[in-house]
């Protein structure tokens, strides 16, 4: 019997309700698996401390609260991460997080689909 190996998972943080069914059906449709679906930083923050996932999809305004302590976290345990935001100014993204993808609201399947793909590829692949 052949084990098929399990399919990346996928956090997805973002404060808006749409935007974040958008983005977690949008996930399952591209084959992933949903590790965590959060619209607050708090419930981000814990759903990091266990597992981490695979690759994260990142608001960067969560409810009025910056998203870098999740970034952080997620950087230390080694995960890659995608932002997506209306607001890709943040001096953070060029400096701190200046190696992750990001994408500019709204992001199209195809966009997602790609960032997702890259963010995973073995580094210098």
């Amino acid at each position: 019997m052949k084990v098929r190996a399990a399919m990346p998972n996928v956090m997805i943080v973002d404060d808006e309700a749409m935007v974040l069914l958008d983005l977690v059906m949008t996930v399952e449709e591209l084959g992933y698996e949903v590790h965590s679906e959060c619209c607050c930083l708090k419930n981000a923050l814990d759903a990091a401390d266990g597992a981490p996932p695979d690759v994260a999809l990142l608001d960067i305004d969560v409810a009025g609260e910056p998203v870098w302590p999740l970034a952080r976290k997620l950087a230390e345990k080694g995960r890659p991460m995608v932002f997506i935001s209306a607001n890709l100014s943040h001096a953070e993204l060029r400096e701190e997080f200046a190696e992750c993808l990001a994408l500019d609201k709204p992001v199209s399947r195809a966009e997602i689909a790609e960032a997702i793909e890259q963010a995973l590829a073995p580094q210098g692949a």
